[in-house]
């Protein structure tokens, strides 16, 4: 029964390219939409900017943008919502939980 529930991904070729893919962090998707059948994410970084008042102010940057088809948006929700409820799991240790497609 937990087959069933946990499907298999279908086989992929995976290389690892060590450090030459980037690294994406962001805070907030600061706008989506889809324009000739291609998903368009754009995602932000929150940012403080000290003023001359002593005071702050919040911005935030853009830090990248998505562009996909329909399947490759599905396929990240699907990692996105996996992974997020790998966070729901109490764990036995520190050591981060992860997976390879």
């Amino acid at each position: 029964m937990a087959d069933q529930e946990n499907p298999k991904p279908p086989g992929i070729l995976y290389e690892d390219t060590g450090g030459l893919a980037p690294l994406v962090y962001f805070d907030i998707v600061a706008a989506y939409g889809a324009m000739h059948g291609a998903v368009e994410v754009e995602l932000a970084t929150r940012i403080l900017v000290p003023k001359t008042d002593g005071a702050t102010e919040v911005k935030f940057l853009s830090s990248g943008r998505l562009r996909c088809s329909p399947t490759a948006a599905a396929n990240l929700r699907n990692a996105l919502d996996a992974a997020l409820k790998m966070l729901e799991q109490p764990q036995a240790n520190a050591v981060a939980t992860t997976t390879m497609n």
